[in-house]
């Protein structure tokens, strides 16, 4: 009986060995795709994961199109450094614009978002058009766009201050008053949850930071823009296969309901 045992956990063992080594070599054996996108820091500027939803897209798609994702995150200004001077690295989360479609190839939309405007509540104003922020400071992340509109304006009607990361330590930077208001980028529509997630964050600030008055941030109810968001490549004189694979990748997945449509 001890000797059946033996065998049996023996075998169970081996089998659980030789899967784990088999699954180790056929990763080993996928091709690589070294992806770069946004990086996000937390109020000890910390780098933040990566959301959910993108992890679960990125996971899709390697499964769907036997790769594996060598994600790093950076300064998107960086990332994009990157991309320009090399033809091999994948974006995930550029928007389009005149000037980008002259330097990057892109897929099929992955996601929408908008860019909001954030103030200090008791400074807020009114914003239906660019020209409502005449005089006005804008804190926007580098590399970053809210809109070809908005860029053309930038530094003409309205002074625009750049940060070198996305996170919570912009909101300081707006609640010491160094700026009038920030380019907030998120959700597409719900203007009340996009407050709440901002003031959430609030809470996390350093203590000379903070006072006792609630929500003392607010999202102005008009955003800059919707845009959508894709993965890019730098532009080549022929059609870019990995990005082709993506955009079929994504039309099988939307249709079986495996990504959101």
């Amino acid at each position: 009986m001890k000797v059946l045992k033996f065998l049996v956990l023996f075998y169970a063992v081996f089998v659980l060995t030789f899967t784990s080594a088999q699954t180790r070599a056929q990763t080993a054996n996928k091709e690589v795709v070294h992806l770069f996108t946004i990086e996000e820091l937390d109020q000890n500027g910390k780098s933040l994961p990566l959301a959910k939803d993108s992890k679960e897209l990125l996971a899709y798609l390697e499964n769907a199109m036997g790769v594996r994702f060598e994600v790093r995150r950076v300064p998107w200004k960086r990332a994009i450094e990157y991309a320009l001077n090399d033809e091999e690295a994948l974006l995930m989360g550029m928007s389009k614009t005149q000037e980008r479609l002259t330097k990057f190839a892109f897929s099929d939309p992955i996601s929408a978002n908008g860019n909001w405007l954030v103030t200090r509540c008791e400074n807020s104003f009114v914003f239906n058009e660019l020209e409502d922020l005449r005089g006005k400071v804008i804190g926007v992340v580098s590399g970053t766009s809210a809109g070809d509109e908005f860029d053309q304006q930038a530094n003409l009607i309205y002074k625009v201050e750049r940060d070198i990361s996305a996170g919570a330590n912009r909101l300081q930077k707006l609640l010491l008053g160094r700026v009038d208001a920030l380019v907030w980028y998120g959700v597409t529509t719900d203007v009340k949850a996009m407050d709440e997630i901002i003031n959430r964050r609030l809470e996390n600030l350093p203590l000379e930071a903070k006072t006792n008055k609630p929500n003392r941030l607010c999202v102005l109810p008009k955003p800059l823009s919707i845009v959508t968001n894709h993965f890019s490549m730098k532009l080549r004189d022929e059609p870019n296969k990995l990005l082709a694979r993506i955009n079929l990748a994504l039309a099988k997945g939307r249709k079986g309901g495996q990504i959101p449509k």
